[in-house]
C-alpha cells in the first residue's frame, strides 16, 4: 500500500495513465492525493474528471482555480475563456454528477504528516486557523453554491486580518489555498507575478520562501504554479511541473519521498 501526491492535471488525461503505470498503482491498495486543478486546458478534461469521479475511493482531492472556474460557468453562468476545454463536461449528461462531486470537495486536506492546498498557506496561519478557513469556506460553496461563486472573484482584501467580514475572508481564503504565489513584504497576495523564481521582482518573495511565524511539524503539498516546476522548498513540496504547457506529470510517493515523472504525451495538448 502507497500514497502518492501528484500534481495538476488539467485534463492530461493519457499523461496521467502514463505516470499511474510508471509508479505500478494499484486501486485495490494505493491511494492518490491530487493538488486540484484536474482539469481545463488539456484536451481532456471530461476523460480526466469522469475517472477521477469512478475512483474516488482511491483519491483524496482537493480544490484548484480551475475546478472553481468550472463550478462558475456550469452555475453561476461567469464567463468562459477561449482558453477553456470545458464544454465537453458542460455537455456531458453527467455534468450534474461532476458537479455536485466538486463542490463536496474541501480546499484542505491534512493528516498528521501533510497539509494538502492547491497553491499553499500564509505564514501567518497555523494549522488550526487553516483548516477552519478552509472549513468555512467549502461550508458556504456547499450551502449556496452560486452565492458563494457569484461573490468569490477578486484580489481584495490583499492581506489577512481578523476583522474582514464573511465574503471578504471567504475570498481572501480562496485567493491564498487556491491562486496564490507571491507575497509582498507586508504579506499581502500579489498576483501579478506568476515566472520563475529567478526572475522575481525585488518586492515580492515566494509564499513559501517567508517563514511561518509559528514553527509547522507538516509537510506542505501544493501546485499550481507551473513556472517554477517541481521543488522541494524548506516547508514541502510543489507539485506543478507543466503537464499542460509540454513538460511533464510528476507524482510524491509521501511514504518514501521518491518522486516519478511522465513526459507529456502529446494527445493531452491543445
Amino acid at each position: 500500500m502507497a500514497t502518492y501526491a501528484i500534481g495538476d492535471l488539467q485534463g492530461c488525461f493519457y499523461t496521467l495513465h502514463q505516470l499511474l503505470e510508471k509508479i505500478s498503482f494499484n486501486t485495490e491498495t494505493d491511494k492518490l492525493w491530487l493538488v486540484g486543478d484536474i482539469i481545463n486546458r488539456g484536451r481532456h478534461s471530461l476523460e480526466t474528471i469522469h475517472w477521477c469521479y469512478q475512483n474516488q475511493k482511491n483519491i483524496t482531492l482537493v480544490l484548484g482555480n480551475h475546478d472553481l472556474h468550472f463550478l462558475a460557468v456550469a452555475l453561476s453562468k461567469s464567463m468562459s475563456s477561449s482558453n477553456d476545454t470545458l464544454d465537453d463536461i458542460l455537455s456531458s449528461r453527467n455534468k450534474r454528477l461532476y458537479v455536485d462531486w466538486l463542490i463536496s470537495l474541501p480546499f484542505l486536506h491534512s493528516d498528521e504528516k501533510h497539509i494538502m492546498t492547491h497553491a499553499g498557506l500564509l505564514p501567518s496561519w497555523k494549522k488550526s486557523d487553516a483548516i477552519d478557513l478552509a472549513k468555512s469556506a467549502s461550508d458556504a460553496l456547499k450551502k449556496n453554491p452560486e452565492n458563494f461563486l457569484h461573490s468569490m472573484y477578486g484580489n481584495f482584501p490583499e492581506k489577512w486580518s481578523m476583522k474582514l467580514g464573511v465574503d471578504d475572508t471567504h475570498r481572501l481564503t480562496v485567493n491564498v489555498l487556491t491562486r496564490m504565489r507571491c507575497l509582498k513584504a507586508d504579506e499581502s497576495l500579489d498576483f501579478k507575478y506568476k515566472g520563475t523564481l529567478n526572475g522575481m521582482p525585488e518586492n515580492v518573495r515566494p509564499w513559501f520562501g517567508i517563514k511561518p511565524h509559528k514553527k509547522r511539524e507538516e509537510i506542505l503539498i501544493t501546485g499550481h504554479w507551473s513556472a517554477i516546476g517541481f521543488i522541494n522548498h524548506a516547508l514541502g513540496y510543489s507539485l506543478d511541473s507543466g503537464c499542460v504547457w509540454g513538460n511533464n506529470l510528476t507524482a510524491l510517493c509521501l511514504d518514501t519521498q521518491k518522486t516519478y515523472t511522465a513526459n507529456t504525451d502529446k494527445r493531452d495538448l491543445i
